[in-house]
């Protein structure tokens, strides 16, 4: 009886370990089929390795109970797992030509741009100065606004009118007291802190007729001056006003003024007695926005009536002469003054610059 209980026992032992073994077997084989089936996806040929027996621990082993008992006395041999037949491998696709790389302009940068640089601040420009002998004009920086108190007339004194405006809207006319001649010289000086403005009206009792401004101001605090010609047709003037201000007008004979000699040189509008080296050429040479010279004869006659003109022209000028010039910017004009008179040179601003040149006149086969 004890023997047989013995045989038992040795008998269970061996179909533990038996049965182990066999698990592990089975787990070895499908590792070497799986790596198989790997290998021969990725296209090698490589031959699976035959797995090893992991020898099974006693105590690790438990009894399976749906499991088939291996005979009494016999141990199972580890099971070499059979290689997969190998897949053929996929055909490779031709590989596709390189694309040219592009510029590096055309490349998309992943950082944001650069950004550009500020740029340099002007630099101011130099005057150049061209020594060609050529005329050219000194750059325009006459006299500003800034004339000092505008003059007041004395009660001895001829000639001059003058007047203080309130802060009321006035008109105020007066008739012109002329000095010796048929035209005068008016230099006329206005100061507001509204609205001032000067104009001649011819009133008889055969005509009425009021002329255009010959100077009007609107800017606060500020002066203004002007010289211009003024014709016996003119009787009167008439200053508007609105608001504070005080106004001058002076008149002066041809005799008391600058005669136009040579080569003269100055700013703004001004008026020059022309003497009685005549005939004569003269060249205005000017840059203003807009700007004119005219002859007016001792008579008084302009280049408007000068038909009405009953003083005789001089041989050597053209049966009408030039006794005008309009213009708008830089301009070189002549003007043939026949007699003695006056020249007007009128501009936009008081420093627009002018040169002036009279030459004596050289009669040419137009002339004759």
């Amino acid at each position: 009886m004890g023997f047989a209980l013995g045989c038992l026992a040795s008998a269970a032992a061996m179909w533990r370990l038996t049965l182990g073994a066999a698990r592990q077997a089975a787990r070895s084989a499908a590792r070497v089929e799986a790596a198989a089936l790997k290998t021969v996806g990725t296209g090698t040929s490589a031959a699976p390795a035959a797995a090893k027996p992991t020898p099974a621990k006693p105590d690790a082993a438990k009894p399976d109970a749906k499991a088939r008992p291996a005979a009494v006395g016999t141990s199972a041999a580890p099971a070499v797992a059979k290689p997969a037949p190998a897949k053929p491998a996929p055909k490779a696709r031709p590989a596709r030509p390189a694309r040219p790389a592009r510029p590096a302009t055309a490349t998309r940068a992943a950082s944001k741009p650069t950004p550009a640089p500020a740029p340099e601040p002007a630099r101011p420009l130099t005057p150049m100065t061209a020594d060609d002998g050529l005329p050219r004009l000194r750059p325009a920086s006459g006299p500003n606004d800034d004339r000092g108190p505008v003059p007041q007339s004395r009660p001895d004194e001829r000639f001059h009118f003058s007047g203080r405006c309130e802060g009321n809207d006035i008109e105020y006319e007066f008739p012109i007291e002329w000095p010796e001649g048929t035209v005068a010289v008016a230099q006329i000086e206005v100061a507001t802190r509204g609205y001032l403005s000067i104009k001649p009206v011819t009133r008889t009792r055969d005509r009425i007729e009021s002329h255009s401004s010959l100077l009007h101001l609107g800017s606060s605090d500020k002066r203004k001056g002007v010289r211009t010609l003024l014709t016996r047709d003119l009787t009167h003037l008439c200053v508007e006003s609105s608001g504070a201000g005080e106004w001058s007008v002076r008149l002066y004979g041809p005799d008391e003024i600058d005669e136009l000699t040579g080569i003269m040189e100055g700013y703004g509008s001004t008026v020059l007695a022309v003497g009685p080296d005549t005939p004569a050429d003269c060249i205005a040479h000017v840059k203003a926005s807009y700007w004119s010279a005219e002859f007016i004869c001792a008579c008084g006659r302009t280049d408007e009536d000068s038909d009405e003109c009953g003083c005789r022209t001089p041989p050597g000028l053209p049966r009408r002469p030039t006794l005008a010039a309009y213009s708008t910017g830089e301009a070189l004009r002549t003007l043939q003054l026949p007699r003695p008179g006056v020249l007007q040179l009128q501009t936009a601003k008081s420093s627009d610059p002018w040169r002036l040149e009279v030459r004596p006149r050289t009669p040419g086969p137009q002339d004759r």
